[in-house]
C-alpha cells in the first residue's frame, strides 16, 4: 500500500484536477480517491446516516496512509463542496469516533489547487492549514496550478521537486 493518499473533490472524474494529479503523480506510487465516487451526506448534528453512507468507510481509507493530498479546484473562490463536505465530515471523528480522530495526529498533509485565476484567492488555504493544526496534521503547504497558464517540462520538473520534498524529511 502506498505512504500517499491523494483525495480528488472535483465534480468531474476528468476535468482539470485529475489532468494536473496526473502530472503532478507521474511515476509516484500513490492511491487515489475520488470524492465524487463516494456517497456521504453533510455533517449533521443528530449524527444519524442512512446505511448507504460510506464516510465510516472512505474515513478508513485515510487512516491507512501516511501523507495525506488534497486536491480541489476552485469553485467560488473556495474548495470544491464535495470537500467542503468531507472536511465537515470530519467532525464525526472528533465528536463520536475519537479514536478515528487521534490516529490522525502526525500525517502529512498538503493541498494541490487547480483554478482559471492567476493567483489563489486570499484566505484560501486557511481551511486547510487550520483543520490540519487542529487534527494536528502537518500541514507541509500547497501548489497551485492556473488552467490558463502553459506549464514547461522544466517548471514542472521543479514544481514537482518542491511538492514532494516534505517526503524527505
Amino acid at each position: 500500500m502506498s505512504d500517499i493518499l491523494v483525495i480528488n473533490g472535483s465534480a468531474r472524474l476528468n476535468g482539470d484536477t485529475q489532468k494536473y494529479l496526473s502530472k503532478l503523480f507521474e511515476g509516484i506510487d500513490h492511491t487515489q480517491i475520488n470524492l465524487i465516487e463516494n456517497y456521504f451526506l453533510p455533517y449533521n448534528y443528530d449524527n444519524k446516516y442512512p446505511e448507504e453512507d460510506r464516510f465510516e468507510i472512505f474515513g478508513k481509507e485515510i487512516l491507512y496512509h501516511k501523507h495525506l493530498i488534497f486536491a480541489t479546484p476552485v469553485y467560488w473562490y473556495s474548495m470544491s463542496g464535495r470537500m467542503k463536505n468531507l472536511f465537515d465530515r470530519l467532525t464525526d471523528w472528533v465528536t463520536l469516533n475519537q479514536e478515528a480522530g487521534r490516529n490522525l495526529k502526525g500525517k502529512t498533509m498538503k493541498l494541490m489547487a487547480v483554478g482559471t485565476d492567476g493567483d489563489l484567492p486570499d484566505g484560501f488555504t486557511t481551511p486547510f492549514y487550520m483543520t490540519a493544526n487542529y487534527l494536528e496534521l502537518n500541514f507541509k503547504g500547497h501548489v497551485y496550478f492556473d488552467v490558463n497558464k502553459k506549464i514547461t517540462e522544466d517548471e514542472l520538473i521543479e514544481i514537482r521537486k518542491s511538492f514532494f520534498s516534505f517526503m524527505a524529511e
